[in-house]
């Protein structure tokens, strides 16, 4: 079994043992589920969600400069990297996106 097949099978334990409203130990009886591995991954799921909700969105503010290159019809491309989301809208400076990019890059 993978790590991640693993962690799918835990985290349907770890929410079938939240909606219990029992304890660790309790549930883990019921389920006859060894509870030592039960805490370990009870941990790293909350844990998780503690991150996730920490995390906040981070927006850069870019001047874009006119350019004589049709973009009629076309919408935004929206570049994602983990937390981060890019948007580019028709008509970018391409040059300016490129140092983004670059710099995106070098901090992930």
């Amino acid at each position: 079994m993978t790590l991640k097949d693993k962690r799918i099978e835990w985290k349907a334990r770890y929410n079938a043992w939240k909606d219990s409203g029992k304890n660790i130990a309790e549930w883990c009886r019921e389920q006859e589920i060894n509870a030592h591995p039960m805490y370990y991954w009870v941990r790293q799921f909350e844990t998780e969600q503690v991150s996730l909700e920490s995390e906040s969105t981070q927006w850069l503010s870019v001047q874009l400069e006119e350019e004589s290159l049709s973009s009629e019809g076309q919408g935004p491309i929206f570049i994602h990297k983990d937390s981060l989301s890019v948007e580019v809208r028709p008509g970018a400076d391409m040059g300016l996106l490129s140092d983004i990019m670059h710099l995106l890059h070098k901090q992930c």
